[in-house]
């Protein structure tokens, strides 16, 4: 049976690795050569190249990718191979101002702020032999044939949004853009480490990730992240450790921004803070929903028409957001921010728990229906989401499985409070965290 493409394209990595890069490089042109859309398979010959000193003709191919991915619409791909072309030549700041024209917040082409679409191309076609071309001749022919990219596709008159850029107006975006930096891994490495101080966040512009949390010693698989995911985006707001760990699976390349570099850059444009505002937001509810225990029974059409009901509702630090005793007045949602409970045990006060991004409160009150059980008092500035007692009613008659999920929190907590003021009437009760939101 023939190979096809991807099966050599397999094989062509290999060869790669293992420092055999005239194979590798013939392997790569039997690729675009029988799917000339492979845009991986010319991005690599770019890199090959360049292990064989070829350096001209890597930048010539990697300019060309440049400008193709980013006027087809996959701007990521388009960065990537501009910050390895910018590498070799610094001159290249008219590609960024031509991105900031068409993925700014001021393009009028781009199509909403959205998950970046992943290209999805099955490269089945079968490959032919290669004819035998070597040496010089043949890194001519690959560069040559690489950087031709007029059979690539057409190019679209909408374009997708890049997460928190395209927030970004035509200057803030390019001065953001500037001090972003092209990191790559390969299968296996880890990319952020759980317990580590959070200082950058990723955007994945090729390849697929794991991301997994550490339970009492064992990695326990949390997700599968592609090509246009977000991750370690609360490293933007916060130096918090990170809560998981993130591993490349395959060869990745990844775009990089610091949260120093961000800062630095907030400190000079207004734009930049608003964008940040805006995308962490917009993060949190999506995190928020696709990981909080109260949204798990629901597919994402739900989701979405319970959170629109929900009101901001930004506190700041100190501020009692819920006094014990009083009534319910709705259902919190912590966004952003710490929360501590507490209880008065006759005149004592005693700290419950401490919440955190991803948790809810005050349904305690509204599920039974009677005066809140403890008071709730935000540590930090934090922002949070507010449902009214009358929403909250009117949603838990429309979908009782959303109550069903908040009795099962409302018991959990009343049993791990009676455990903290009456630790003799529970010896055998073992403290269950609450999920986390999966935010690294």
């Amino acid at each position: 049976m023939a190979e096809n493409a991807l099966s050599t394209f397999q094989r062509a990595e290999d060869l790669l690795r293992g420092g055999k890069y005239i194979e590798a490089l013939q392997s790569y042109m039997q690729c675009v050569r029988a799917v000339p859309e492979f845009w991986r398979a010319r991005f690599r010959i770019a890199d090959t190249l360049l292990n064989v000193k070829a350096h001209h003709g890597a930048l010539e191919i990697y300019k060309a990718l440049a400008w193709h991915a980013i006027k087809a619409g996959f701007p990521l791909q388009g960065l990537v191979a501009l910050k390895m072309a910018a590498a070799m030549d610094p001159s290249l700041a008219d590609v960024i101002e031509v991105m900031a024209e068409l993925y700014s917040k001021d393009s009028d082409r781009v199509i909403g702020v959205d998950r970046i679409r992943r290209r999805v191309a099955k490269h089945t076609d079968p490959v032919a032999p290669w004819p035998g071309q070597s040496g010089q001749e043949l890194v001519a022919i690959a560069v040559k044939e690489a950087a031709d990219t007029e059979t690539m596709g057409s190019y679209p008159q909408k374009l997708p949004a890049i997460p928190l850029f395209s927030f970004l107006d035509e200057d803030a975006f390019v001065s953001v853009l500037e001090g972003l930096q092209l990191k790559r891994f390969v299968a296996g490495q880890k990319i952020i480490e759980e317990g580590r101080p959070g200082d950058s966040f990723f955007i994945l512009a090729e390849g697929n990730v794991e991301v997994t949390r550490d339970v009492k010693g064992r990695p326990i698989p949390l997700a599968r992240l592609h090509d246009g995911a977000v991750f370690g985006e609360m490293a933007l707001i916060s130096q918090a450790p990170r809560t998981a760990t993130v591993t490349a699976m395959e060869d990745c390349d990844l775009l990089e921004l610091s949260r120093e570099s961000l800062v630095h850059q907030a400190d000079k444009l207004a734009s930049v803070t608003q964008a940040l505002k805006i995308f962490t937001h917009d993060r949190f509810l999506a995190n928020l929903t696709a990981t909080s225990p109260i949204f798990k029974p629901f597919p994402r059409t739900i989701r979405t028409e319970i959170i629109k009901r929900f009101k901001d509702f930004p506190a700041e630090a100190g501020e009692e957001i819920i006094a014990e005793g009083e009534a319910g007045e709705g259902l919190f949602l912590i966004l952003k921010g710490a929360i501590e409970v507490s209880k008065l045990d006759g005149r004592k006060k005693v700290s419950l728990a401490q919440l955190k991004e991803g948790d809810v409160f005050g349904e305690i009150a509204l599920i039974a229906d009677s005066p809140t059980t403890a008071t709730c008092t935000a540590i930090t500035e934090a922002e949070l989401l507010f449902l009214p007692k009358r929403d909250f009613n009117s949603l838990m008659a429309r979908h009782p499985e959303l109550k069903n999920e908040l009795s099962k929190l409302t018991a959990d907590r009343i049993k791990k409070t009676k455990e903290m003021l009456a630790p003799e009437e529970s010896e055998d009760y073992v403290l269950i965290e609450d999920d986390d939101l999966i935010m690294l």
